[in-house]
């Protein structure tokens, strides 16, 4: 019988996360030189900030738009063969993708906000959001609320384009169209988007970023939409791993 205060080792963490571990580890190394070239990109868009403007954050963002594509694209037979042979099951390879396209576009809403503060602390007004989504707000109100809701509204058009194209491009190899897709469907998601903002300012004369009380709820909403559409993001991921174990074939052809 032990005594009481013995120290207990700690337990093993489930086999489901040192899988996903793997997971995601595996991805980081098959595809070191794609997440390497995102963060060149995103240094040079800091680089462009501190010396003239913040607004080439728009490309930086289309760039993330592709990252479904670019990482599918990617997908051999012998990445496969690699990933068995580490215990890595095609749901296991989806659930990693998921998270390393996640991060990526992550690094990118950030390097996008931070680029817009860097522009608001060398004494210019910000364009906040991702070209041609773009919130531009009055120079003497507070820039950081347009920041804020700029990047919260990038976060949700490419979460929503994920959900909408992550799956041809993870439960299989994309084809170069799924490309020229994921940008068409970017673009018409922001505009949907954009649309209520567009009409409240119409309709009830309120501009959503006046710097006052419309910037902070117009973020707020966007925050919880942000949430939802993650909740929404991982539901598709597990409906794509279904996908995959019904099927025989493999994921690239």
């Amino acid at each position: 019988m032990t005594q009481a205060g013995t120290s207990r080792l700690p337990a093993a963490p489930p086999a489901e996360e040192r899988r996903l571990g793997l997971a995601l580890r595996t991805e980081l190394r098959l595809n070191a030189g794609r997440l390497a070239t995102t963060l060149a990109a995103c240094a040079a868009v800091l680089l462009g900030a501190a010396l003239f403007t913040d607004q080439l954050s728009g490309v930086l963002t289309l760039w993330a738009v592709l990252a479904w594509y670019r990482y599918g694209r990617a997908d051999t037979i012998e990445r496969e063969e690699l990933r068995a042979s580490l215990g890595l099951s095609r749901a296991d390879r989806v659930r990693g993708r998921v998270l390393l396209v996640l991060a990526e576009q992550a690094v990118v809403v950030l390097t996008v906000a931070a680029s817009a503060v860097l522009s608001v602390q060398l004494g210019r007004s910000t364009v906040g959001g991702a070209a041609p989504f773009s919130f531009s707000g009055d120079p003497s109100g507070s820039q950081l609320w347009i920041v804020l809701a700029g990047m919260l509204f990038s976060a949700l058009v490419l979460l929503v384009t994920g959900i909408i194209v992550g799956g041809d491009c993870t439960t299989r190899r994309p084809g170069r169209s799924l490309a020229v897709l994921s940008v068409l469907t970017y673009f018409l998601v922001g505009i949907l988007l954009a649309l209520p903002l567009m009409l409240a300012t119409i309709v009830m004369n309120v501009d959503p970023f006046d710097g006052t009380l419309g910037t902070p709820v117009t973020a707020g909403l966007f925050a919880v939409a942000v949430l939802a559409l993650l909740l929404g993001l991982r539901a598709r991921a597990r409906r794509w791993i279904r996908e995959l174990d019904s099927s025989p074939r493999a994921v690239t052809r």
